[in-house]
């Protein structure tokens, strides 16, 4: 009862000091502490807390004015808290040094973001950031990833941003600092896309000299991930696109994707999975087909409703699929592969591996995802190409001991082979010399018959000559005379022929210009009437004809100069014949048979059907497929137009 009569006495006294608590809690929760910046370098961060306050504009209608007259900052982001929603963001910074300070912001970042600065006079500053604004669109020095400002000294700035998408994490930092950090990202990320574009050439290089397929997936897997990179950091906007920045941003997951299929169509080439392992390389056709959906579906997300952080998370969640394949392989095939591979599938465990960190990066760490993103998958990346660079190093040089192997083992059945075709070859080459020898015997002695008929021919027909020459001294008249010389002289000419095929080697045929000559001469010796001639021979080759060529033309010219002794001009008993031989073009002979004589006393047409000589002379001609002519200029000229044996084949055929 004591204690309650107090109670009552003292409750005025309760209640202010309630009520005053309650103040100070409402004062201090929406108090904002103000950040001091006391040296011209300087780098830190604020996120959401008493120096960074946030609100969430469910209804994107207020202004900076709005903001400005009734704030509605407080500790806790108000709203539903959406992630693609657009939010205020305040901070107030106080200039303590010396000097006027430039002030670099990096992070908040968002599709498009506004920076406004209060100055002293009342004036506001605007800057525009964020990974949809143009270059044009931007101020002077500032990117898309970070935003500048001066910060007076000696004065409080009240700093507002208006970003598109949950950002409540900034780093502030100076100029000088600012360059610096830069100028060392942009060397590791030289570095970086360096090695991406060594590895690609490397892999060219390679499979244009060796046509190994793995090597073309290599290039193509080494050059999606330095494009997702460059990418990531922005560098394809700004080089490529710079004031189509959707267009730009649209590329960063198909990069990705490029080159995971480029590992995927590495693994079913080196892995050799459609002739091996037939149910692996249907799973990674599966794999290859989910790799173009999640392709289209994220640049859906991207392009249509540019939501990059739920693209993000979809494309890690299936991701996940392939990695949890990958791990089933690697213990389904570890065993029957050969090293080569085994390092392959360490390479594709490490794809897992780095996928899984920076999964659990982006939702349980606190830093930039981005960052994150870049940094894992690019040196995972590196050390996935440089695996599969190992791997299929070690496959070629295992390639390359096996061909060795098999071309010794080839070279010592070439040598073998060799070996049995020289032994063949050389047995050969001694039955030809043995059978060379045979048939060079066998065509001595049928060369040596040969000549022994030619001169039992030869004897023959001299003997057949000589008892014509008796006939035709018995002979009653002179017309049977004249008839007989006639036939001695044929004889003559054929029996010529064979002596000449006697004298020399050549059993085949005889020189046609000796031969004309020598059966000038016999004819001439062989006349009753005592004869000067004089015998010319005009040729333009040195024939050689056949047995049945020779023996046509012998025939022929003893005819025709037979019938120039007959048309011979008595009064001073001096012949003068010329023989003529020319090859023409079509591969005819033409054979010319001249004379100083009087002319034929009947027609050339009725001495070749009355007179024996002309008439056997025209159907010899006929024989060679030729033609036998005649005309009269001071002289007697018969014109035989034939063909040797060649010529004559050629025309039958």
């Amino acid at each position: 009862m004591l204690q309650l009569e107090i109670l009552k006495k003292h409750t005025g006294f309760v209640w202010g000091i309630i009520l005053l608590v309650l103040l100070h809690s409402s004062s201090v929760l929406h108090a904002q502490e103000v950040i001091t910046i006391d040296s011209p370098l300087f780098d830190f961060s604020v996120s959401k807390g008493k120096s960074l306050l946030v609100f969430e504009d469910t209804t994107d209608a207020l202004t900076l004015n709005d903001i400005i007259e009734n704030p509605p900052f407080n500790n806790q982001v108000t709203g539903p808290n959406n992630i693609t929603g657009f939010y205020w963001i305040k901070l107030s910074l106080q200039n303590t040094t010396s000097n006027d300070l430039e002030v670099i912001v990096e992070g908040f970042r968002s599709i498009n973001s506004q920076l406004f600065q209060v100055l002293e006079n009342g004036e506001i500053f605007t800057a525009r950031y964020g990974s949809f604004q143009k270059k044009s669109g931007l101020n002077p020095g500032d990117s898309r990833a970070h935003v500048s400002f001066i910060l007076k000294k000696g004065v409080t700035h009240d700093i507002y941003f208006r970003v598109h998408g949950r950002a409540f994490k900034g780093n502030f930092m100076d100029s000088k600092t600012f360059r610096t950090k830069k100028t060392q990202a942009q060397v590791q990320d030289l570095l970086f896309f360096g090695a991406c574009l060594i590895f690609v050439i490397y892999s060219l290089i390679q499979f244009g000299v060796y046509r190994y397929m793995p090597y073309l997936w290599l290039a193509m897997f080494a050059l999606g991930m330095g494009m997702y990179a460059f990418s990531v950091q922005n560098y394809f906007v700004d080089w490529i696109l710079p004031n189509a920045p959707k267009t730009g941003l649209n590329f960063t997951m198909p990069w990705s994707q490029f080159g995971h299929l480029g590992m995927l169509l590495l693994a079913i080439s080196f892995l050799e999975l459609k002739r091996k392992f037939p149910f692996w390389y249907k799973v990674f056709i599966g794999l290859i087909i989910l790799t173009v959906l999640r392709t289209v579906i994220g640049v859906v997300l991207t392009a249509v409703y540019q939501n990059y952080g739920l693209m993000t998370d979809m494309s890690i969640k299936l991701l996940m699929i392939d990695i949890a394949l990958f791990h089933i392989m690697l213990f389904a095939l570890w065993k029957k592969v050969e090293k080569s591979r085994k390092v392959f599938l360490v390479g594709l465990i490490i794809f897992g591996l780095t996928l899984i960190i920076a999964s659990l990066t982006w939702k349980y760490i606190f830093v930039s995802k981005s960052v994150v993103l870049l940094y894992t998958s690019s040196l995972g990346s590196l050390v996935q190409v440089l695996i599969f660079s190992i791997a299929i190093g070690i496959r070629m040089r295992q390639h390359e001991k096996e061909k060795n192997l098999a071309l010794k083992r080839l070279n010592i059945v070439l040598h073998e082979q060799n070996k049995k075709i020289e032994n063949e070859v050389a047995e050969r080459t001694r039955e030809i010399e043995d059978q060379k020898i045979v048939l060079q015997e066998r065509n001595e002695r049928i060369e040596t018959l040969f000549k022994e008929i030619h001169h039992r021919v030869k004897n023959n027909l001299q003997l057949i000559s000589s008892l014509l020459n008796m006939q035709q001294e018995w002979s009653g008249t002179e017309d049977s005379a004249k008839a007989i010389e006639e036939s001695r002289s044929r004889v003559v000419a054929m029996s010529m022929i064979h002596q000449f095929l006697y004298r020399t080697d050549d059993i085949a045929t005889i020189d046609f210009r000796d031969y004309v000559i020598e059966l000038a001469e016999k004819i001439n010796s062989i006349q009753t009437e005592n004869i000067e001639y004089h015998l010319s021979v005009d040729f333009d080759c040195h024939p050689n004809f056949d047995l049945d060529t020779s023996i046509s033309l012998g025939l022929i010219l003893n005819e025709l100069l037979t019938n120039s002794y007959k048309h011979a001009i008595s009064k001073n008993h001096y012949l003068e014949i010329l023989l003529k031989l020319h090859l023409r073009k079509d591969g005819m002979f033409n054979l010319t048979c001249q004379d100083n004589g009087y002319p034929m006393p009947h027609t050339f047409e009725q001495m070749t059907k009355k007179g024996f000589g002309l008439k056997l002379a025209s159907r010899l001609t006929k024989q060679l497929h030729g033609s036998l002519s005649y005309s009269y200029n001071s002289g007697n000229t018969f014109t035989i137009v034939f063909a040797d044996e060649k010529k004559r084949m050629t025309l039958v055929d």
